[in-house]
C-alpha cells in the first residue's frame, strides 16, 4: 500500500501531539502529504442558549471567535513544526461534531491513512465519561486508521 495523503486529526493536546509526530515521520518516509484537521465542537454555544439571556449574541460571537482562533493557532503550530521537518501541510477546519466531521472529510478526501490521538481509558469511570471519539471512529471508518497513544 502506498501512502500519498495522510489526515491527521488534531486538537493540539497532548496525545494529539504524539500523533503528530508519528503523522510527520510516516510523510517523511513515504513523501506523503499531510492534510491537519481541526475540527471546532460548537458543544459550547449550546450552553450560550441556556444559561445566557442577556447579552448572549454578543457571548455566542466570543466563542466563536475563541474557538476559531484556537483552531487556527493548533493549525498553524503543526504547519510550522512540519515545515521544520521538510513535511507539506495543508490545513483544514471544519464546524460541527467530530465524529461526523471527521468521518465526512474521511469520506470525502480519498485519505490512504488516517491518524489520530488517543487516550488510555483505564476505568470504567473514564470510558463512560468520555466522548471516546476514536472508539467511535474505529467502528465507522472505511480508512486505515492508526490510533496514537
Amino acid at each position: 500500500m502506498e501512502i500519498h495523503k495522510i489526515l491527521l486529526c488534531t486538537d493540539g493536546e497532548k496525545q494529539a501531539v504524539k500523533a503528530e509526530d508519528f503523522a510527520v515521520g510516516i510523510a517523511k518516509s513515504t513523501g506523503a502529504l499531510i492534510y491537519s484537521l481541526y475540527v471546532v465542537n460548537p458543544l459550547l454555544k449550546k450552553f450560550a442558549d441556556e444559561i445566557y439571556a442577556v447579552g448572549r449574541d454578543e457571548y455566542r460571537d466570543y466563542i466563536d471567535r475563541t474557538l476559531h482562533d484556537e483552531g487556527n493557532k493548533v493549525l498553524k503550530e503543526f504547519q510550522e513544526k512540519a515545515c521544520d521537518q521538510e513535511v507539506q501541510v495543508i490545513p483544514k477546519m471544519r464546524y460541527g461534531s467530530p465524529e461526523e466531521e471527521i468521518l465526512q472529510e474521511m469520506e470525502e478526501g480519498g485519505y490512504d491513512l488516517v491518524v489520530i490521538g488517543s487516550k488510555l481509558l483505564a476505568s470504567w469511570r473514564a470510558r463512560f465519561e468520555s466522548y471516546n471519539l476514536p472508539e467511535k471512529l474505529f467502528k465507522k471508518a472505511q480508512t486505515p486508521v492508526v490510533f496514537v497513544r
